[in-house]
C-alpha cells in the first residue's frame, strides 16, 4: 500500500474508536441516570406506603374513639335518667343546706364572699348521691396574714368546669365615667415659676367662668392670686390641719401644673383616698405628666364632659418600727408613690440590712443601700440603680440594691400583697438612713427596722391615650429608650446603581434604569 493509504485507513481507524468510546460513555451516563432515578422512585414509594398507612392507622384510631365516647354517653344518659327520678325529691333541700353552711363559713372572710365568686356558673340538678361521674369541684380563699389585715384582694379568679380562670386582672385598662357632674377642683403648682403663675391664673378664671367649678388652692397660690387682682377672691383654700385632711371628701378633680415632683406633692396630700389627677407638663422629664398646657381647656372640656382612661398607681404604705420605742410603730404611717430609700447617709461604713418577706429570710445588704420601689418608680431612682423600667399598672414592689458589694446581687420584683421588713442588725457598724419620696429623711438606728406593704389607697392619674400608650411615650421621649442609629444598608444583590431624588438616595435594579433616568 501506498503511504498516503496507509494514512488515510489510521484516520478512519482512530474515529471508529474514539465513537466507539463517546458511545459507551453514553451508555454508562444513561445507567447512572436509569439508577438514580430507580432509587428515587423506590423512595418515593416508601413515603407515599408511610403516608398510607398513617391515615388508615389514624381513622382507625378516630373510629375507637368515637365508639368508646359513644359507650360512654349513652351509659351515662341512662344513669342520670335513673337516678333523677329517686333524687328529685331530695335535691332542693339538700342545696339550700349546703349553701347555708358555706355562706356561713366563708362570708365575711377577708372581704370575699367565695361560694359567690369561686363557684361553677353552671349548676346542674344532679345531687351529690348520683353516680354521674364528674370532675372534681373546688374552692379558692384569699389568705391574709391577720384579722386586721384590711388589704383586700379585688382581683375576680373565676371556676367552670374544673378551671381556673382570670376574669379580671388589675393591670387592665381602667375607664373612669362621670355619674355625676364633678363640682369642685383642687389645683396644685409648681413654687417659683412665672410662666406656672401665669397659666394657673388664667386656668382658675376659665374654669369659674366657662365650667361654673369650685376652685380650691394652696394658701400660697391663693395669696399670689389676690395679690394680683381682687377678682380671684373666690378662690377657696384650707385654714388649719383639719380642714386638709378632709380634702377628698369635698375635691372631686386635681389638677397638677408642674412636673412629676408637683404629682408627688399632689399624692402626699391624700392619706387616704385619692380624686383623679390631671397631671400638665410643666417640668423636665414628665414621666407621669401626659397632657401638655398649651391645650389645657381642650383636655379639660373632655374630661369634665365624658369619660376618660386612668393608670392606678400603687403606694407604699411604710412604718418606721423603733427598738427602744414603747409603742411598736413611730406616728402613723408614710404613704410613697416612687419609692422608699434606705443608705449610710454620710457614714464610711457599707450598709448592713437584713431583709424578710413575710417573716421570710431574704437577703443582708451589703452596700450603700436599698430601694423599694412602685412600678410608677421604676423610670427613678430605681432605674439609676440599675433596676428594671416595668409599666405603671403592674402590681409589684421592685427590690433595687444601691452599689451592693457582690457580683451576684440583682434586682427584683415582688407580688405586690407581700409586706416587707427592712432591719438594721445589732451588730451594724454605722446608723441607716430612711428617706420617703426624698423626703421626711429619718434616722435608724441598730435594731430599728422599716416596715413596707403595698397601701389600698393608688394614686389614680388620667391618661391622655391610655395607660401602655403613656408609658412607652415617656420612656421614649424622656429617657430616649434604645435610641441608636440605624443599621447601615448594603444594597440589592442586583442593583445596577443609585441616584439622588431631592434628600433620599435611591437604589434601583436594572430593569428601572431608563426609568430612573428618565426621572432624574
Amino acid at each position: 500500500m501506498k503511504p498516503g493509504q496507509i494514512k488515510s485507513t489510521e484516520q478512519e481507524n482512530g474515529l471508529v474508536a474514539n465513537s466507539e468510546k463517546v458511545m459507551v460513555v453514553e451508555e454508562e451516563e444513561e445507567e447512572g441516570n436509569l439508577v438514580e432515578f430507580s432509587e428515587a422512585m423506590r423512595t418515593v414509594s416508601k413515603v407515599l406506603r408511610r403516608a398510607a398507612q398513617g391515615k388508615a392507622s389514624a381513622q382507625a384510631e378516630a373510629a375507637e374513639w368515637k365508639r368508646k365516647y359513644e359507650m360512654e354517653r349513652a351509659r351515662n344518659m341512662h344513669l342520670q335518667h335513673k337516678g333523677a327520678a329517686y333524687n328529685a325529691g331530695n335535691c332542693n333541700k339538700q342545696k339550700e343546706e349546703h349553701l347555708e353552711l358555706v355562706s356561713q363559713r366563708c362570708c365575711g372572710e377577708n372581704g370575699i364572699c367565695s361560694h359567690e365568686v369561686l363557684r361553677d356558673s353552671k349548676e346542674e340538678d344532679s345531687c351529690s348521691d348520683t353516680k354521674i361521674t364528674k370532675k372534681a369541684s373546688f374552692k379558692l380563699q384569699w389568705c391574709s396574714s391577720g384579722d386586721n389585715d384590711d388589704q383586700h384582694k379585688h382581683d375576680i379568679v373565676s371556676f367552670e368546669k374544673g378551671h381556673i380562670t382570670t376574669a379580671e386582672r388589675s393591670s387592665k385598662q381602667i375607664s373612669l365615667k362621670w355619674e355625676s357632674p364633678p363640682q369642685t377642683v383642687l389645683i396644685l403648682t409648681k413654687p417659683n415659676s412665672t410662666s406656672v403663675k401665669l397659666l394657673c391664673a388664667e386656668m382658675v378664671r376659665w374654669l369659674t367662668e366657662k365650667r361654673k367649678l369650685n376652685i380650691y388652692v394652696e394658701p400660697r397660690v391663693r395669696t399670689e392670686l389676690v395679690t394680683e387682682s381682687s377678682y380671684y377672691n373666690f378662690a377657696q383654700t384650707w385654714n388649719d390641719d383639719k380642714e386638709f385632711w378632709l380634702l377628698h371628701e369635698i375635691v372631686d378633680l386635681v389638677i397638677t401644673l408642674g412636673g412629676d415632683g408637683t404629682v408627688l406633692w399632689a399624692a402626699s396630700m391624700f392619706k387616704g383616698p385619692v380624686p383623679p389627677v390631671v397631671p400638665f407638663s410643666l417640668g423636665s422629664l414628665g414621666f407621669m405628666t401626659p397632657f401638655y398646657s398649651e391645650r389645657y381647656k381642650e383636655c379639660l372640656k373632655s374630661i369634665l364632659q365624658g369619660g376618660m382612661s386612668i393608670t392606678l398607681r400603687h403606694r407604699l404604705q411604710c412604718h418606721v418600727v423603733r427598738e427602744a420605742a414603747e409603742n411598736e410603730n413611730e406616728g402613723g404611717p408614710i404613704l410613697v408613690l416612687n419609692e422608699v430609700t434606705i443608705d449610710r447617709g454620710i457614714s464610711s461604713f457599707l450598709t448592713n440590712l437584713e431583709c424578710y418577706c413575710d417573716n421570710s429570710f431574704v437577703t443582708c445588704v451589703q452596700g450603700d443601700g436599698l430601694i423599694l420601689s412602685t412600678t410608677s418608680g421604676s423610670t427613678a431612682y430605681s432605674l439609676a440603680a440599675g433596676g428594671s423600667m416595668v409599666h405603671p399598672q403592674v402590681p409589684g414592689i421592685l427590690f433595687t440594691p444601691i452599689c451592693p458589694h457582690s457580683l451576684s446581687f440583682r434586682p427584683l420584683i415582688l407580688p405586690e400583697h407581700v409586706t416587707l421588713r427592712i432591719q438594721v442588725p445589732f451588730n451594724s457598724r454605722g446608723h441607716a438612713w430612711v428617706s420617703f419620696d426624698g423626703k421626711d429623711r429619718k434616722q435608724l438606728a441598730p435594731g430599728d427596722a422599716l416596715v413596707c406593704s403595698m397601701s389600698a389607697w393608688p394614686v389614680p392619674t388620667v391618661c391622655r391615650v391610655d395607660s401602655t400608650s403613656d408609658f412607652l411615650h415617656s420612656i421614649h421621649d424622656g429617657l430616649h429608650w434604645n435610641l441608636r442609629k440605624t443599621q447601615s444598608f448594603d444594597g440589592l444583590r442586583d442593583c445596577f446603581g443609585c441616584c439622588t431624588l431631592g434628600d433620599r438616595r435611591v437604589v434601583f435594579s436594572r430593569g428601572a434604569e431608563s426609568v430612573l433616568r428618565e426621572a432624574c
